[in-house]
């Protein structure tokens, strides 16, 4: 018997067209003989809706305009469903077996979604609540890391009630210019920027406030930026092969989905050794933050001096047709119809 899969996405994320690259993927590459699909599209102001659009509807945003029924995940476990509203205000039950979120940002990768289908009784594709949230959260994550003997990049955090002068003596006071402001709640590189001295602090910090009360100031790497895509258990994690990203300046939104400044290197041209020590650290990583079915765990390879540094993990990463996650996958030998399959088989 097909299992009914319900994909949600959009949401209402600062990263909600993100998303709706990411699903067109996954529903284009999803095995439909092995799994009744359903989607439930999230518009930017929260709402959920059933929709039956296809697929270029939903990567342009025109699904909003073919949304089918307002619906929400019920939170009574017997029902193991959707809500799904008509127009009088009756509702019927959708039953789903599994909930598959692609979905970035606040509010899909931050443990609050995966709280309701926890509730609800419903397997979730991805980290649960404690590794989402935790993962959502860079400063904490690298307290975590850090405290788990994994390197992680350095750096300090300030909140939103922040004075800039205070902020730039520590900054004096800690490894100086220059450095990367970012959100700590935050991901594809929205709210980041490069600061190479303190006339472009001001304008950095205010950005990075606008998507999180915490800000982290992190030195900034001269480095060789590496990722790692990881599949599994928390208990058994597994590891592809690694990815290279190369360009000039910050990998930041801008160079992700808006242009193609950056050349992604597949296999990452690295010595058997440094190869090695990133693929344990990424594992170690996904375990000590409680991470399960999927990551991409991201590192710095200090130019000079050759040091592995753990940048960040993603738990819910792009999923795009050009995005590193099922790019390093489709390179190990595992192609987005299979890796799909085994992210709904490993939800919990």
């Amino acid at each position: 018997m097909r299992k009914t899969v319900c994909i949600i996405f959009g949401g209402d994320s600062s990263e909600h067209e993100i998303s709706l690259l990411s699903v067109s993927n996954v529903l284009s590459n999803i095995d439909r003989e092995k799994f009744n699909v359903l989607t439930v599209g999230i518009t930017k102001s929260g709402e959920w809706f059933l929709t039956e659009a296809k697929i270029d509807d939903i990567k342009s945003g025109a699904w909003e305009k073919k949304r089918k029924k307002a619906c929400i995940p019920s939170p009574n476990p017997k029902h193991h469903g959707l809500l799904a509203f008509n127009k009088n205000g009756d509702y019927s039950i959708t039953h789903i077996d599994v909930a598959y979120p692609v979905l970035h940002g606040k509010n899909g990768e931050d443990g609050t979604i995966q709280g309701l289908f926890a509730m609800a009784g419903i397997p979730c594709v991805g980290s649960g609540v404690l590794g989402s949230s935790l993962c959502m959260d860079k400063e904490m994550t690298k307290r975590v890391l850090a405290a788990g003997g994994v390197p992680v990049t350095e750096g300090f955090f300030v909140r939103k009630s922040y004075d800039t002068d205070a902020v730039d003596k520590s900054i004096a006071e800690s490894f100086g210019y220059p450095v990367v402001v970012k959100p700590s709640q935050a991901g594809s590189s929205v709210g980041v920027t490069m600061v190479h001295k303190k006339d472009e602090l001001p304008n950095a910090l205010e950005i990075a406030a606008t998507e999180d009360d915490k800000i982290l100031i992190e030195r900034a790497v001269d480095a060789r930026e590496i990722e790692c895509a990881v599949l599994g258990t928390t208990e058994a994690p597994q590891t592809s092969c690694l990815g290279e990203i190369v360009k000039e300046g910050m990998y930041d939104y801008a160079t992700k989905y808006e242009s193609d400044t950056a050349e992604l290197c597949v296999p990452a041209p690295l010595d058997d050794e440094t190869t090695k020590i990133i693929k344990e650290l990424a594992c170690r990583a996904f375990s000590l933050t409680e991470c399960s079915g999927l990551a991409r765990v991201d590192f710095f390879v200090d130019r000079k001096s050759g040091a592995v540094l753990l940048n960040e993990i993603n738990t819910l990463p792009g999923f795009t047709d050009i995005s590193m996650y099922p790019m390093l996958w489709r390179v190990s030998g595992l192609a987005d119809k299979e890796l799909i399959s085994q992210l709904i088989e490993l939800a919990q």
